[in-house]
């Protein structure tokens, strides 16, 4: 195993982003999130097994989006079964939402939009089986990506030891990368896997965090259009509305504050990017949401302390794009966002014992 990708080489202030344009290089295109800026830290370590590609990662709270937009911009159209080592995730496509702990599975599609979270450090072991090497069952198995598989018993447990010992052997050199039985193994362990779950019909969030994460994903979709109601977005988790309210209640959030912050800061990241520069920003806003010029302006400066337009110089001015009188007083101060002061979390080395897991 090749480490990859390391965010202790570039500054703290400018590790997200590097992780998230590393990730989309190695990986395939993403977004990553994530409040706590200043404290952020990941690694990434891949090796691949014959068609197979294995990747660890280890990293603090972020949140992993992958959108329609990342989807057009480059597909893999691979399956990533995921064995969480340590910490929590909590994923969430098409409509189904998942939970996981140490040892349990879950997989995502790389062909559909997917919003995976972890609120705490992880640590994660990803296997990235092409879709056509499932061959009749890719169908099958796509249908139940964000489905979470408990590892504590039965094939699963064997299954991500069997995974995490492939790992390991390709990490101290007792496993050829040309392997390609011992790859077909594992994919044989993928289908079976997935071959006796019941696909009928989605299954529905079984737990508030589920919830929470099923709801999020689908605002996540849906932020372009400005008749997202609390009501659509019940129908869409198959609860009543009023549940919905009291999920967001038990994470001390509101819907519609929710959906406003997140809308809110969209436009803020394309207004920091360079790409958008030249674009308008009633166009930014409208593009997530917002349409109404006044409107947009007024919520992002009770939220950001200044005008979208200030905002923007603002950036500009930093980045040193535009030239500003030594004395200049800035128009108002910069925006800032909640840090995570926790302390960073070490990984430890490859294992076979999952903790918590009993593997």
């Amino acid at each position: 195993m090749t480490l990859l990708i390391d965010t202790n080489a570039v500054p703290a202030p400018h590790r997200v982003e590097f992780w998230a344009k590393s990730s989309c290089d190695a990986y395939h295109p993403l977004h990553i999130g994530t409040d706590g800026t200043d404290r952020f830290w990941a690694r990434m370590w891949a090796d691949r097994l014959g068609s197979i590609g294995v990747t660890r990662i280890a990293a603090g709270p972020n949140t992993m989006r992958r959108t329609h937009k990342d989807i057009a911009c480059g597909d893999p159209e691979c399956l990533h079964v995921q064995i969480v080592l340590r910490g929590r995730l909590h994923g969430a496509q098409q409509h189904r939402a998942t939970a996981i702990g140490p040892g349990d599975i879950t997989s995502y599609d790389t062909s559909y939009p997917a919003i995976f979270r972890a609120d705490a450090p992880f640590d994660l072991l990803v296997m990235r089986v092409p879709k056509a090497a499932l061959g009749k069952h890719a169908g099958k198995v796509s249908r139940l990506s964000a489905v979470r598989i408990p590892g504590d018993s039965g094939l699963p447990r064997l299954a991500g030891r069997f995974c995490c010992e492939a790992a390991t052997g390709l990490a101290d050199g007792s496993i050829a990368r040309e392997d390609t039985g011992l790859a077909e193994h594992i994919i044989d362990l993928v289908r079976r896997l997935y071959v006796d779950l019941d696909a009928s019909r989605p299954p529905r969030p079984r737990s508030t965090a589920e919830l929470l994460i099923h709801a999020q994903a689908y605002i996540d979709a849906r932020l372009g259009d400005p008749g997202l109601t609390p009501d659509e977005l019940a129908r869409a988790c198959f609860i009543s509305t009023r549940y919905l309210h009291r999920v967001f209640e038990t994470a001390g959030l509101s819907v519609c504050d929710f959906i406003r912050s997140a809308r809110l800061d969209r436009c803020r990241r394309d207004l920091i990017d360079p790409a958008f520069a030249e674009e308008p920003i009633s166009s930014i806003a409208s593009r997530w949401g917002l349409p109404s010029a006044p409107h947009f302006s007024r919520l992002f400066r009770k939220a950001y302390g200044c005008s979208p337009r200030e905002f923007r110089r603002i950036v500009a001015v930093a980045a040193g794009e535009v030239d500003v009188p030594p004395d200049a007083e800035p128009a108002c101060p910069p925006a800032s966002w909640p840090l995570d002061r926790g302390e960073p979390w070490t990984a430890a080395g490859w294992t076979t014992d999952m903790a918590g897991s009993g593997a």
